[in-house]
């Protein structure tokens, strides 16, 4: 059997192709889809007694995935998890010794990565 990672990205590159080897594209697309939707679903379920809710919470998750994928520059995993661990760690020490300046913890390194390397750490140049 071939790899399922490789279905997917032939599927994605040239679904025509896959088609014509024997891949089914559908079936392949929907579970693909039902995974992603298990770990969305898995994630707010461990997350959410947490975490918690309130108004604007969806602002903050969006602002810090924002950041983590200006540092760590798109198509890397490995870059993720380093990316997610900087922005994650400037975030807290940021609120703990300069609660005022909480933002500027997170965007200045953010900014001065964009200078220095405009595809992020991990990025493709």
């Amino acid at each position: 059997g071939a790899d399922a990672g490789a279905m997917v990205r032939a599927s994605v590159d040239d679904e025509e192709t896959a088609r014509a080897v024997g891949i089914n594209v559908s079936l392949l697309f929907t579970l693909v889809f039902a995974l992603g939707a298990f770990l969305a679903a898995l994630g707010g379920v461990m997350g959410g007694p947490i975490v918690g809710i309130y108004p604007g919470a969806d602002f903050e998750v969006l602002l810090l995935g924002f950041v983590v994928v200006i540092v760590d520059g798109l198509g890397s995993l490995k870059g993720a998890l380093v990316g997610g661990l900087i922005v994650g760690l400037l975030d807290i020490f940021g609120k703990v010794f300069f609660p005022e300046l909480a933002l500027f913890t997170i965007f200045a390194p953010m900014a001065l990565i964009l200078a220095l390397r405009p595809a992020g750490l991990f990025g493709r140049e």
